[in-house]
Order: structure tokens, then C-alpha cells, then sequence
């Protein structure tokens, strides 16, 4: 099925763009990547990494009779000193593929190719074809189906943990600006369980949620539930408060049950996770504009896992001068883990964080500098502290036309020395209908 619809999408490209591609509107947006880099860790010899990296994407509009648009991005890379990327010197991948019609009623429109799909509890990649169209009196509705798009194996298994085809869809109910409720499901066939090596379907459904009762306050999130292990699999909600313009409140929770939330990917057999275990989260986030240059923001959040707890707390003042071109700032932040919280030998995963930045845009040239530093409470691998510092520096041909380069050092418990280097050339341009640039 995913050769067909890869076939089918390059097939309607090329019947697609010769007939509507003069009055069409085509932006590509490319990044090229030069990386130099030296691996040096503990009981190996040093290693030279020189990775280039392509990513290419392009969009055109106003195909055909002027509904149908082409969606692509996909990357690729090659190494040509070491093995840099998960022991292979090249990798590549389509991260999407698709062509898209829009319908002029209803707020319609159907894709084909690979594409991802977000609705509701919905979060999937697939090779197939997805539809959505809003309905009279407030109502909307959206469906999708296809083959599954793959990953790398989990280590030591045969399989990425996903199964064979993959549809589902979402219905909604929206009230003018106050609220919106939508149900989901999303249907996986033929997906391996990692515990008893038979394959089995993956059903999941759950619902969703907007409210604004007023100008200033807005609730989001969903719930799901796994059909298979009968039980919630993920609760995730989020509350803003925007108590005057200059003070802006955050509050979120989270909560997983591990089997049903991971299922069925990774980690079942791992002798550190329970299948059983549940975790959870609940933070706020406080930021205060002080003036239009200068902001403050505190944040805290509390972690609970069946196996330990831990709470990270601080915050960060950011600053900004000459109309936003200058911009910079400087956080603390410090976790503080309770006994077991860490899946290791050490006794606790507890440090402090320090982070501080500074960022510089002008239409010709472009720079950064970038201090980051952990300080462990306890050893690790007898280094109690990691950090990095890097800088960047870039200029402007044009408007389209961008090169720049930077340059990191580093140390921690893994790299004895850790040192990154790269070029990176940027190219972005919009093509008009007539032929010119935008």
C-alpha cells in the first residue's frame, strides 16, 4: 500500500504540474549542512565526523484550477569521514509527500500521499489519504486511513512496534469563540505486542476540548482510552490565564498509564519499566512583561513516577534592545530528584542548570553566543559537571540567500571533549503566478 500511494502521488505530480505550473505559486525552502566534528569518548579512540545534510522543501499553490497544492519536505545526509549517524554513513527520509485539494465550501479539503494527521487524540504519519469538512450548525467532521510510515528497529527487536494500516477520524461540535468538544479513535491492524510476540489490533479513542469562557482564561486538552488494556492511556490539559497585559498565568497537567501510553512501542521488556507504572506532571509558568524590553518568567514542575519523584524549579530574564534585533537572556534552573527517580547506577539525577544567551539580526549579518552548564549533585562517571558553549555568525546575501557557520565545545560524562563545527547555506524564495519572485 505504501508503494501504491507513493506511486499515485508522484504520478498526479507530473500530470499536475506541467498543466498548472504557470499559474502556480512555488516556494522551496532549502537548508544545506556541513558538519566537522570530533568523537572522543572514554575507552575509544577519536573519531573525525564530517556529515552533510540536505533538507529540501517546496510548495506550490493554485494547481490545476486553482484548489490543488503540493506539499513536500524530505532530508538526506552523508558522511564523508566516519560513520556519524546510528553507525551508517548515509540516511535519508520523506517527512512528507502530498498532494492537497481544497474545496471552496465547508472549509473543505482532501490529501493524498505522506502526510501527517492531527485531530483530536490523533497524532499519526501515514502513507493514505486524509479528508476533513466543517458541517451546518457548528459540527465538523474528519477522516484519514492509510499504511503505517516506519522507524528504525527498537533495539533488540525486529520491529518499530507499529503495525500494518492505520485509519480513524474525528467528530467536533464548535460554539462560536467559547468552546469546542471533539471524540477520536484512531484503529491500528496487525500491531506487535513486545511482550507476548503476537500481533494484535491497537484501538484507542478519546475526547477533546476547547473552552474560553472569557476574553482572558482558555482551556485545552484530551483524554484517551485504550481499548486494548481497558484502561486511560493519557490525560493532558492546559490552562492560560492572561490576568492583565502585562502578567500571564500557566497551568498544566499530565498524567500516563505507561502500558497504554507506550503500547504498543517500546520498553515492555525492559527489566527497569513496569508496564504497570503510572507518571505524572503538574506546573505553572508565571511571565511578567516588565517593559518592552524586559521579560521575567518563573516556572515549577513536579514529577511523579512509580518509582521516585522529582520537582524542577526557576526561571529566566529576557531582554531585548533596538527593536528586537538584539535579544538575550539568562535562566537558573534546578531539578531536584528523589531517591530511585534516576533509571542508573547513580543515587540521585538531581543537578543545577545555568543557561545564558545572546542573539544578534540585522539584514546583512546575523550572530549568537550560547553558554549552557550542569552541575550535578552527585558524580556521574566521576565528572560532576557538562557543559557547552557555542557561537554562531551569518550574513545575507539577499533576502532569499543566507550563509552562515558555528562553531561548539564541550564537555561531559559521556565525551571527554566534545567539538562541533558546521556551514549551513539557506535558500528561500517564493515564485509568483507570473513567474517572478515574490
Amino acid at each position: 500500500m505504501k508503494k501504491m500511494c507513493c506511486t499515485i502521488l508522484c504520478t498526479a505530480s507530473l500530470f499536475t504540474l506541467p498543466v498548472g505550473a504557470m499559474a502556480a505559486d512555488v516556494t522551496v525552502d532549502s537548508s544545506t549542512i556541513l558538519g566537522l566534528g570530533q568523537s572522543d569518548r572514554e575507552g575509544e579512540k577519536k573519531e573525525t565526523l564530517l556529515p552533510v545534510t540536505q533538507f529540501l522543501g517546496l510548495t506550490a499553490d493554485k494547481l490545476g484550477d486553482g484548489n490543488v497544492s503540493l506539499h513536500f519536505y524530505g532530508w538526506g545526509r552523508t558522511d564523508l569521514a566516519g560513520k556519524s549517524y546510528n553507525d551508517n554513513k548515509s540516511a535519508g527520509n520523506l517527512t512528507y509527500g502530498y498532494l492537497q485539494y481544497r474545496f471552496k465550501q465547508a472549509n473543505s479539503n482532501i490529501r493524498a500521499g505522506r502526510l501527517f494527521v492531527h485531530e483530536g487524540i490523533i497524532n499519526e504519519q501515514i502513507d493514505g489519504v486524509s479528508a476533513r469538512t466543517d458541517l451546518p450548525l457548528g459540527f465538523g467532521l474528519s477522516a484519514f486511513g492509510g499504511a503505517t510510515v516506519h522507524a528504525t528497529h527498537i533495539v533488540g527487536e525486529n520491529s518499530d512496534g507499529r503495525g500494518d494500516t492505520v485509519f480513524g477520524g474525528r467528530a467536533n461540535y464548535r460554539y462560536k469563540g467559547l468552546f469546542e468538544i471533539g471524540v477520536s479513535g484512531v484503529f491500528e491492524s496487525a500491531a506487535p505486542d513486545l511482550v507476548t510476540r503476537a500481533a494484535s489490533d491497537y484501538r484507542r479513542i478519546g475526547g477533546d476540548v476547547w473552552i474560553a469562557p472569557f476574553r482572558a482564561v482558555d482551556i485545552i486538552g484530551h483524554s484517551s482510552y485504550d481499548l486494548e488494556t481497558k484502561q486511560f492511556a493519557e490525560h493532558s490539559y492546559l490552562l492560560n490565564i492572561k490576568m492583565t497585559p502585562q502578567w500571564i498565568l500557566t497551568g498544566e497537567f499530565n498524567q500516563q498509564n505507561d502500558q497504554s501510553y507506550l503500547y504498543p512501542w517500546t520498553s515492555f521488556t525492559s527489566a527497569v519499566l513496569n508496564p504497570d507504572d503510572k507518571s505524572s506532571s503538574v506546573g505553572f509558568s508565571l511571565l511578567h512583561e516588565v517593559n518592552k524590553n524586559l521579560g521575567v518568567v518563573v516556572d515549577s514542575k513536579k514529577y511523579t513516577r512509580e518509582f521516585g519523584t522529582a520537582s524542577r524549579f526557576g526561571g529566566e530574564a529576557r531582554v531585548n534592545f533596538m527593536d528586537n534585533s538584539i535579544r538575550g537572556g539568562i535562566g537558573y534552573h534546578y531539578l531536584d530528584a528523589g531517591q530511585g527517580f534516576a533509571i542508573a547506577p547513580n543515587p540521585t539525577a538531581s543537578y543545577h542548570e545555568l543557561r545564558c544567551y545572546v542573539m544578534r539580526d540585522t539584514k546583512s549579518y546575523f550572530g549568537a553566543v550560547d553558554v549552557l552548564g550542569d552541575f550535578f549533585k552527585d558524580s556521574i562517571y566521576e565528572e560532576s559537571r557538562a557543559w557547552e558553549a557555542s557561537t554562531s555568525l551569518g550574513y545575507h546575501f539577499s533576502p532569499a540567500l543566507a550563509l552562515s557557520g558555528s562553531l561548539s565545545y564541550g564537555r561531559n560524562p559521556q565525551f571527554i571533549e566534545e567539538v562541533k563545527a558546521l556551514l549551513r547555506l539557506t535558500y528561500n524564495i517564493t515564485y509568483s503566478a507570473t513567474g517572478g519572485k515574490k
